[in-house]
C-alpha cells in the first residue's frame, strides 16, 4: 500500500507539471526514481498513462481518467488513516500492572509512552514488595506483572506468557574507598575474601544464585549479613561493613552513586532480567496494546 500511495503522488506531480524534471524537484526525488514509479504504476494498471517524447509529456485518456480521481482517492486514504489514528486514542479502560520494588529506571519511560499513545487507558501501578505467584494474573487481579530474575528466565506453563523487556548487567556495590572502587568490571572470584551483604527476601533468587555462582568458582562466600530491605544493604556498604551486588540500572544504584562505588560484575549470566508476564486467557484488550508499545 505504501508503494501505491507513493506512485499516485508521483503520478499527480507529473500530471500537474507535465514535466518529469520539475515533478521530480517538487517531490525531492531523482528523475530516474520518478520514472520508475510511473513505469511500475503503468505496469500495475496495465495501461499507458503518459505519452512521452523529447519535446513534451501529455496524458493519455487513461491517464486523464486517473488524474481526475487520484486526488480524491489520496484524500480519502488520508481520512481513513487519520480516523485509524484517532480510534487508537479513543480506546479506554484500565490496566493493572505489578512492578518490582527495586524500581528500574526504564519503567517510567515505558508507562509514559503508553499513556501518550492511549490517554484514555488508566494505568494502575502496584509496587510489589515481594514476588507474586501467577495466581494474581490468573484471577485477573493483575493484567501484567513485571517479573525480575537473575541469569535466565524460567519457562512458564500455559496460560502464562512472558516477554523479556530489559537485560541489565549485575554490579558490585563497594565502599567508595575500596581497592577495586575505580575498576570498570571485576569477577566474583577476585572478591572471594570479602564480607558479603546479600538481599534475602522470600521468593527472590538473589542469594541462592550468588551462593551457587561462588561455589562454581571454587569458594564459599563469607556472608556477613542478609537483609530483606534494600536500604539496609546500601547503608552497610556505604559504611564500609561489607560489599553487595545489585542490578546496574535500578533506581537505588542511580541515587546512591555518590555514596558507594558501582562496578560491573563479569560473567555470561551476570544479568538481571525484567520480563512482562501475562495471562493469555485475560481478554483485556489493553494488554496487547501495552505489550506492542514496548520497544
Amino acid at each position: 500500500m505504501n508503494n501505491d500511495i507513493r506512485y499516485l503522488h508521483s503520478f499527480i506531480a507529473v500530471a500537474e507539471y507535465l514535466n518529469f524534471t520539475k515533478a521530480a524537484e517538487h517531490l525531492h526525488i531523482s528523475q530516474s526514481a520518478l520514472s520508475k514509479h510511473i513505469i511500475e504504476l503503468e505496469e500495475q494498471l496495465g495501461v499507458q498513462l503518459f505519452i512521452r517524447n523529447h519535446s513534451m509529456v501529455c496524458l493519455t485518456r487513461a491517464g486523464f481518467t486517473l488524474f481526475k480521481e487520484a486526488g480524491n482517492l489520496l484524500k480519502k486514504i488520508d481520512e481513513v488513516l487519520e480516523a485509524t489514528r484517532q480510534s487508537q486514542n479513543d480506546v479506554s479502560g484500565k490496566l493493572k500492572i505489578g512492578c518490582p520494588s527495586s524500581s528500574h529506571t526504564f519503567l517510567p519511560k515505558i508507562f509514559k509512552r503508553f499513556s501518550a499513545l492511549y490517554p484514555h487507558i488508566t494505568l494502575e501501578l502496584r509496587v510489589l514488595q515481594m514476588p507474586i505467584s501467577n495466581n494474581q494474573l490468573y484471577l485477573e487481579e493483575l493484567d501484567i506483572n513485571f517479573n525480575s530474575c537473575i541469569g535466565h528466565t524460567e519457562k512458564l506453563k500455559s496460560p502464562f506468557k512472558q516477554k523479556e523487556i530489559r537485560r541489565s548487567r549485575l554490579c558490585f556495590l563497594l565502599p567508595i574507598n575500596h581497592t577495586y572502587a575505580n575498576k570498570y568490571s571485576i569477577s566474583l572470584y577476585e572478591l572471594k575474601q570479602e564480607r558479603f551483604i546479600l538481599f534475602d527476601q522470600p521468593g527472590f533468587e538473589f542469594s541462592n544464585w550468588f551462593v551457587r555462582k561462588c561455589n562454581e568458582q571454587g569458594f564459599t562466600p563469607n556472608i556477613a549479613h542478609a537483609f530483606s530491605e534494600v536500604d539496609s544493604i546500601f547503608l552497610h556498604v556505604a559504611s564500609g561493613l561489607g560489599i553487595s551486588f545489585f542490578v546496574l540500572d535500578s533506581l537505588y544504584c542511580k541515587m546512591l552513586r555518590s555514596q558507594i562505588s558501582v562496578v560491573a560484575m563479569n560473567g555470561d549470566d551476570a544479568y538481571g532480567i525484567v520480563s512482562a508476564v501475562w495471562n493469555t486467557k485475560n481478554k483485556n484488550p489493553a494488554i496487547s496494546l501495552f505489550l506492542n508499545s514496548i520497544n
